[in-house]
């Protein structure tokens, strides 16, 4: 081999050669490009032809929805005691109290309509349908029982009232949770007025249910513990804690199972997926 031809070979880039690392080159800052690449359209791909998503659109919560949350519970606390009412299983001393609770849920009903009125409202003035569906229908069975499998309450009657004990609870941490949530400050005092009558309520019951003065002030506001009494059930207090809650309530009522344990309810106040939104009517 010649001196050139070994210069042509060594030191030089033949055009064969050239052409080699140029495609190789090439491929490889493809690679890296469809790789690295994230500039491109992220949306997911369509398989044939469809019309663009439309995304629903999100109803607004306001005071409105508020008054016509709170005036559909206080109907729901209605359509409860009627039920407790009908069934017969209640105590004379408990049908009392239950008989003049249904009163004040009455004029609290009718408070919150007025005040949806006035806010430029339509007011709801039947029971909300969320925890008439969802909620009630099973503690009710877990009470009265069925014809099929499920034993009802070996107490049916104190049972009923535990179960007013929790939905008056609920109702006031709700309008507890609500007065933070308006922004008319003259409704704040409304609503701290109603949820007042409500702890009230879930006071009078807990009282006729553990006792006085057994049933006046939980030993949990002093330091102790809250123990299940001997049906296994937790006592009830006029006072559970030192400062009003806003977690859910727990309800234990019904029969005991085989390990001795009877159905537990946790009920939680008013969420975004049982507001009574603008719109909305009652069930016919």
């Amino acid at each position: 081999m010649s001196a050139s031809d070994r210069a042509r070979t060594s030191g030089q880039i033949t055009r064969r050669r050239l052409l080699e690392t140029g495609g190789v080159a090439a491929a490889f800052g493809a690679l890296l490009a469809a790789c690295g690449d994230k500039s491109g359209d992220e949306a997911p791909g369509r398989v044939g032809y469809a019309p663009p998503v439309t995304p629903l659109p999100q109803p607004e919560i306001n005071d409105i929805v508020y008054l016509r949350t709170a005036t559909s519970i206080e109907y729901l606390m209605l359509d409860i005691y009627a039920w407790m009412t009908e069934s017969g299983m209640l105590g004379q001393g408990d049908q009392d109290l239950v008989d003049r609770l249904v009163v004040e849920h009455r004029a609290a009903a009718e408070t919150t309509a007025e005040l949806t009125s006035q806010a430029g409202g339509e007011p709801y003035e039947c029971a909300n349908v969320w925890y008439s569906e969802r909620v009630v229908p099973p503690m009710k069975l877990a009470i009265v029982g069925d014809e099929a499998d499920l034993p009802g309450s070996d107490d049916p009657g104190t049972d009923m009232m535990r179960m007013s004990y929790g939905f008056e609870t609920m109702v006031s941490s709700m309008y507890q949770g609500m007065i933070e949530l308006v922004t008319d400050l003259a409704l704040r005092v409304e609503l701290g007025q109603l949820g007042t009558v409500a702890g009230r309520h879930s006071a009078a019951v807990a009282i006729a249910v553990t006792g006085a003065p057994d049933g006046y002030i939980s030993p949990v506001v002093l330091g102790g513990e809250l123990t299940p009494d001997e049906s296994g059930r937790a006592e009830l207090f006029a006072i559970p804690a030192r400062f009003g809650s806003l977690a859910s309530t727990e309800i234990v009522i019904g029969a005991p199972n085989e390990s001795g344990t009877r159905s537990s309810f946790a009920l939680e106040t008013p969420a975004e997926n049982s507001f009574v939104y603008d719109g909305l009517t009652c069930p016919s």
